[in-house]
């Protein structure tokens, strides 16, 4: 046990440490305009304003982001000023540490996968610590880590419920996936996947009524979690907000005529930009550079909306915002509707290729290692055996459901980073598969005892 210990606080410092050391060498705490929405509501809660910020027209109090991750980069600005690079710095090392702690649920979450195979474990939780994008996620002033984290723990948690039977496994669970919808409402969908791990760990229960019991402990305890939130934006909207007014809104980016399926737009001048990356003289510069691109690509927003437009919103309240922008939406889908099964096509393309609106993914680190645990994830899925695939049910339901949902709305390269330590508990599995097989190629001779020949009658036969 020890021994065991011991190497796995070396996978979460080197975790760690990869992810400190991109933050220092890419300086993206040094970048302007970094920090989006999240940077602006944290700052109007550092500066007593509450949780608001400008949006589609109108200024105050907002439900356009979940509360869990400003709260954090506020957390960060109180210590360090708002918007500065120290802040940013703090938040972004913290991050850091997070990644550690994603590391090790990965790990956790591989040992329930491959019990009887603790290779795959080790494996697993080496590529989720050294992944480049789950390492560069912590450069960032995004949360597509904490969810990726808060998805990994979930499930970490739906598993050892279904295995004990414990109510408290069970409330931790619910509280796992209550923080996980606070992060991002999105993540409600990895409910499918914990009951998915109840349901295939207690299959064999004569007792399903506990099987039930333990559902309805995880889902009522991420209601009750997420409840005092959803009484706040009541009173603020006037109206009913599951955590987020945001989907007519995202749904509009992703779907309107003018759209390629994700917020951003298509410029020429993102092509001048990335090919000035080439002259880049160090990591920092680099990274500058493809800030500047992503900065060139702007939203969609930019595109289609007029000034007018825009005011017009604004004298809405904001949940109604979204609803005429999901209303003309919709319209544009009746219009074509042919146009809209493409657009999902294309987002399913993206979601698990390259996003091709973001100057990010045009990187070649970024392809590179995307195939790779792509490719990996599935060779671990297809002859990692069937305790692997069985066991495997409910990530493969989160991932799908996920998936889906933004093959279905809109999709961005960030939107599959929660995925990515799920996806690595697979390689792991792919990585050992392959090991196993390389070890079956290789040639054997006999090492037995000539007295042992003799007794097989062999070395007489040769006489």
């Amino acid at each position: 046990m020890k021994g065991t210990n011991r190497r796995l606080v070396i996978v979460l410092l080197a975790a760690v440490a990869a992810r400190a050391a991109a933050v220092l060498v890419l300086q993206s705490h040094l970048v302007p305009r970094s920090t989006y929405e999240h940077g602006e509501i944290a700052a109007s809660l550092v500066e007593g304003r509450g949780f608001s910020m400008r949006f589609l027209g109108a200024e105050g109090p907002t439900s356009q982001q979940a509360p869990a991750y400003p709260f954090l980069v506020a957390a960060a600005y109180s210590i360090g000023g708002v918007e500065q690079p120290r802040a940013l710095l703090i938040l972004e090392l913290g991050q850091a540490m997070l990644g550690g702690l994603m590391v090790l649920g990965v790990f956790r979450l591989a040992s329930y996968i491959a019990c009887d195979r603790t290779a795959i474990a080790w494996w697993s939780a080496w590529i989720a610590a050294l992944h480049p994008t789950l390492v560069y996620a912590a450069t960032h002033v995004q949360v597509a880590l904490l969810a990726a984290t808060l998805v990994v723990w979930t499930l970490v948690w739906a598993h050892r419920s279904a295995a004990s039977g414990s109510v408290r496994s069970a409330v931790a669970t619910g509280l796992l996936l209550a923080m996980a919808a606070l992060a991002d409402p999105i993540l409600g969908l990895v409910g499918l996947g914990v009951c998915a791990a109840l349901w295939i760990s207690r299959a064999g229960d004569a007792d399903v009524r506990r099987t039930w019991a333990l559902g309805s402990i995880v889902f009522a305890v991420a209601a009750l979690a997420i409840t005092p939130w959803v009484i706040r934006n009541a009173l603020v909207h006037g109206e009913f907000v599951p955590i987020k007014s945001t989907f007519g809104y995202a749904f509009w980016q992703g779907n309107c005529t003018i759209s390629e399926g994700t917020d951003k737009v298509v410029r020429e001048a993102v092509d001048t930009v990335m090919d000035e990356s080439r002259e880049a003289g160090s990591l920092a510069s680099f990274n500058q550079t493809v800030w500047k691109a992503r900065h060139t690509a702007g939203y969609i927003d930019d595109v289609a909306f007029t000034p007018e437009f825009k005011r017009q919103l604004g004298r809405l309240s904001e949940p109604e915002r979204s609803r005429v922008l999901l209303k003309m939406a919709i319209q544009d889908i009746q219009d074509d509707p042919s146009r809209y099964l493409q657009l999902c096509a294309r987002r399913l393309r993206y979601f698990w290729l390259f996003d091709e609106t973001n100057p990010r993914s045009r990187v070649l680190v970024y392809r590179v290692s995307h195939l790779a645990l792509t490719g990996l994830a599935l060779m671990g899925l297809l002859i990692g055996g069937p305790t692997v695939r069985r066991r495997s049910i409910p990530l493969l339901a989160t991932v799908a459901a996920l998936s889906g949902f933004h093959a279905m709305t809109i999709v961005s390269a960030r939107f599959h980073i929660p995925i990515e330590p799920l996806m690595a508990v697979w390689a792991g599995s792919g990585v050992v598969a392959v090991i196993d097989l390389l070890g079956s190629l290789k040639p054997t001779r006999s090492v037995a005892p000539a007295r042992h020949v003799e007794q097989v009658g062999i070395v007489g036969r040769l006489g």
